[in-house]
């Protein structure tokens, strides 16, 4: 009795570790799959198209209340939704800081970044770019009773500037103005209230974001007529993706961008977002 009892155990131990090593081997299987995944074969499995942004840049990404909750929207954000409607899966945003962004598309928190974001050559060594979506030149706003005082670069130079942090204009002012008594913020309306308060003398931003603000707020004023001729008057925007073999997710995109600029589509989709930023600072 004892004896056939002993083979029935070591038979039946055999049994469930002969099924613990099968559904281990099933498990490293799957994982290998999946790494083995494309980027793009990934997100189509998942379901979701996850984009990181920093929504303090209208009209490109900004946040409104709607039934009493927060939501981003912005040209950026109906871009994104372009590209999961493509992929034919849901959009999901991540809302972060702007310097936060890369750091997060490298580690796979998010699919994508769409902010506005200029592809510059620091950039480029550690993620990937898609073609250009947008371009646009940069501004500078200031007080309304210093609009005058801006003429040149020269004249920024003597001035204490503000800019979003990790911006193409904060290396614009650092690099190419050569300023380094300058403020960098993350968001945009922080900086636009060191301006009212005099805390800074000028915000170097995309021209429109520059025009929307001065039109959000009293008592400051976008300058006229200002070349910015040191490598400041041109913003390029492009969506980053992981830095790797994503060549099947660029050509996707770039297709999508290739659409939307081709029939005029994404010139509405901007004109929209500008139009909802003015119906919101009513």
């Amino acid at each position: 009795m004892k004896k056939g009892l002993k083979k029935l155990m070591a038979l039946g131990l055999v049994a469930v570790l002969a099924v613990g090593m099968a559904g281990c081997g099933s498990k490293k299987e799957e994982k290998a799959s999946s790494a083995g995944a494309t980027k793009i074969e990934q997100i189509k499995k998942d379901g979701k198209l996850i984009v990181g942004t920093s929504p303090d840049y209208p009209p490109f990404e900004f946040i409104i209340s709607e039934d009493g909750k927060s939501k981003i929207v912005g040209a950026d954000i109906e871009l994104a939704q372009k590209f999961a409607d493509k992929l034919g899966v849901k959009l999901e945003i991540k809302s972060m800081d702007f310097d936060s962004l890369l750091p997060a598309l490298q580690s796979d928190v998010v699919d994508l970044v769409i902010t506005g974001m200029t592809p510059d050559e620091t950039r480029k060594k550690s993620v990937d770019f898609t073609d250009i979506y947008f371009t646009g030149k940069n501004g500078v706003i200031v007080k309304e009773s210093d609009a005058g005082k801006v003429k040149s670069e020269d004249d920024l130079k003597k001035m204490k500037i503000g800019v979003q942090k990790g911006s193409t204009q904060e290396i614009y002012v650092k690099d190419q103005l050569k300023l380094t008594d300058y403020k960098a913020l993350t968001s945009v309306p922080d900086l636009v209230m060191d301006l009212k308060n005099g805390n800074i003398d000028a915000v170097v931003l995309n021209d429109k974001v520059a025009s929307i603000n001065a039109g959000k707020y009293d008592g400051v004023k976008v300058v006229e007529n200002l070349a910015l001729t040191s490598g400041g008057d041109e913003e390029l925007m492009a969506v980053a993706v992981k830095k790797g073999d994503n060549k099947e997710l660029l050509a996707a995109l770039n297709e999508e961008i290739k659409t939307l600029k081709d029939s005029g589509e994404y010139d509405k989709i901007l004109a929209n977002a500008v139009d909802q930023v003015s119906k919101e600072k009513k």
